[in-house]
């Protein structure tokens, strides 16, 4: 009877004594891990323009493992004996990005949860609820200098606002309520929201959740839109909303007020055709994904064409429907590389005059 029961405990002890070998074979991994959290081999670098670089690939990300964190075999092996599905942690539909001090935000409505990556301490963890509601369709997403993460849901037709740890804190919804709730952005003490099927933005305030005003309605005149998607808070206070389906760009001050407005339809450099994502660099210069082009469009301040990056593919420096862009202090770009599965990330070459 005895030797049965070891017999029978004996596939548990290798399983231990294995994992605690690799764990520790792991351990020696990482002391070679590099330093630094945006490099990318050699031979997968691309410039644009190839012969006087302005913009350069500087990362891809589709999961855990490309930061650095691997399942460990033990992880892996209990994971197939519980039926758990390893490819929860991989990136399924990207749309949205926020990005500061070496931690990634990412929407994901394919599997309807937020995938947080930090670089520096090599960790990944997620938020899909809301107290005890599942996240059903999250799109935008800002985070403000306190940790606060926004993430405005398209389906439950909310904002909510969560802290760093991911604990729900509280909603922010206009009186008469969303209909859309897409792209989102903050300043220093507001928070701007665009509702695409509302065809409009809405302002509240950061700290209470309060809300101001609004702006926009539905057509194609000057401060009108025609299914809005994105919005960019730029450094010099201007509000850049991407007017997806009058294929522009429009820019307002911070009451809401316009200003300019550039793009037009077409399917040349510098027209759109299905415009996504906007994010504007330290230098003014307005970046564009559209979806149908399978690249990103770039503009100086005054809505010029200067230079697009990227075609269709699968292989690095080309994208399959990208969707969110954004650019952190350090002029890092983050696009959505949404139906290859991944963020692409590259560097604004800046030059000093």
């Amino acid at each position: 009877m005895i030797y049965r029961k070891l017999r029978f405990c004996y596939p548990f002890f290798l399983i231990i004594f294995f994992y605690l070998l690799l764990s520790s074979a792991a351990c020696v991994k990482d002391n070679y891990l590099k330093k630094d959290s945006y490099a990318l081999t050699a031979n997968a670098i691309q410039s644009w323009p190839a012969d006087n670089p302005r913009i350069q690939l500087i990362k891809t990300i589709s999961g855990p493992a490309d930061i650095g964190i691997q399942k460990s075999w033990f992880r892996k092996t209990v994971d197939t004996l519980f039926g758990r599905e390893e490819y929860v942690e991989q990136m399924l539909r990207p749309y949205s990005i926020f990005a500061d001090s070496d931690i990634i935000y990412v929407t994901d409505p394919g599997i309807a949860c937020i995938h947080i990556f930090d670089l520096k301490r090599k960790k990944y963890s997620r938020i899909c609820e809301i107290g005890g509601e599942n996240l059903l369709s999250p799109i935008g997403i800002t985070v403000n200098a306190n940790g606060e993460i926004f993430i405005s849901d398209s389906i439950l037709k909310n904002v909510f606002v969560f802290d760093k740890a991911g604990k729900y804190l509280r909603s922010v919804v206009p009186p008469e309520g969303f209909i859309r709730p897409t792209g989102i952005a903050i300043d220093e003490d507001r928070i701007y929201v665009v509702d695409t099927h509302k065809h409009q933005v809405s302002v509240f305030l950061q700290s209470s959740g309060a809300y101001l005003f609004s702006f926009g309605r539905p057509g194609s005149d000057k401060g009108e839109f025609n299914y809005p998607t994105n919005v960019w808070i730029g450094r010099d206070n201007r509000i850049y909303i991407m007017d997806s389906m009058n294929f522009r760009v429009q820019v307002f001050n911070k009451n809401g007020e316009f200003l300019y407005t550039f793009g037009k339809l077409g399917d040349g450099s510098g027209n759109f055709s299905k415009p996504k994502g906007i994010a504007v660099d330290s230098d003014g210069n307005i970046y564009i994904t559209d979806a149908h082009f399978d690249n990103v469009q770039i503009f100086d301040k005054d809505g010029k064409f200067l230079l697009w990056v990227g075609n269709s593919g699968r292989k690095n420096g080309e994208f399959f429907l990208p969707a969110g862009i954004f650019i952190d202090r350090d002029d890092r770009i983050y696009v959505a590389d949404s139906y290859n599965n991944r963020l692409q990330i590259f560097q604004y070459l800046k030059r000093e005059e």
